[in-house]
């Protein structure tokens, strides 16, 4: 199956959810380690703790991948942030508002971002059925190519992971490789696809190559993987 364009607002809804999952699973991995499945008690006790600087972590990942995503000219944005006296001051709601480009656009990500606060509230994260019951559709003018799309989701779940990661405070400091291809995989998932793809006997490159849809686009997603990676550490 081969898409060259997807709808921008797919795009962010999917950064959202992968935002939180990465974070959440960053936390989990170093709290918690070897532990599967957290309980529900266990995820409303990490959204206390986190609860007061969860959105200006979110706003500080997604800022410069949303900026990519929705701007051509980066001098130019640049230019314009100085005008507009941007500073390490300025509050996440208008950098977050700053780097949507549009009121539609920031209205959806707030949207999305309300939906997984409450699934955390109730104890977990946002389930794919849930996220396909009530997402932007693949198809729409306001597009942009995969390959952006693509660089976007994986470049918001390693720095999310990696937060998390760093924000737990534990001896643990590095990337749980099983959790990251988990990750990649549901990102890909929820990105290309119009319900949850299921998994039968597939060794690890087949389920990638399975949410990926084509070798245009696992290739693609390999080698952003790998650059995120190196870029992390």
């Amino acid at each position: 199956m081969r898409i060259t364009e997807i709808n921008r607002s797919r795009v962010a809804s999917v950064m959202v959810r992968g935002y939180f999952h990465a974070f959440f699973s960053g936390l989990a991995d170093a709290l918690y380690p070897g532990k599967k499945r957290l309980e529900p008690k266990e995820y409303k006790q990490l959204l206390v703790n986190n609860f007061d600087n969860l959105s200006g972590h979110f706003v500080s990942v997604l800022f410069p991948v949303l900026i990519r995503l929705n701007y051509s000219d980066l001098e130019t944005v640049a230019e314009d942030m100085k005008r507009r006296h941007f500073s390490e001051t300025t509050s996440a709601k208008i950098l977050l508002r700053y780097a949507c480009g549009s009121k539609e656009l920031y209205d959806l990500v707030t949207s999305e971002y309300q939906k997984q606060m409450f699934a955390l509230l109730d104890g977990h994260l946002q389930s794919a059925e849930d996220y396909f019951a009530d997402c932007p559709t693949l198809a729409h003018e306001n597009n942009v190519p995969v390959s952006l799309a693509i660089r976007s989701i994986v470049r918001v779940q390693m720095q999310a992971y990696a937060a998390g990661v760093t924000q737990a405070k534990t001896e643990i400091n590095g990337l749980h490789q099983a959790t990251v291809y988990r990750l990649m995989i549901a990102g890909m998932m929820t990105l290309l696809h119009e319900e949850p793809v299921k998994f039968e006997e597939e060794n690890l490159e087949m389920m990638f190559r399975k949410v990926s849809l084509n070798s245009d686009n696992f290739e693609h997603l390999m080698n952003e993987m790998n650059q995120a990676y190196e870029d992390l550490v």
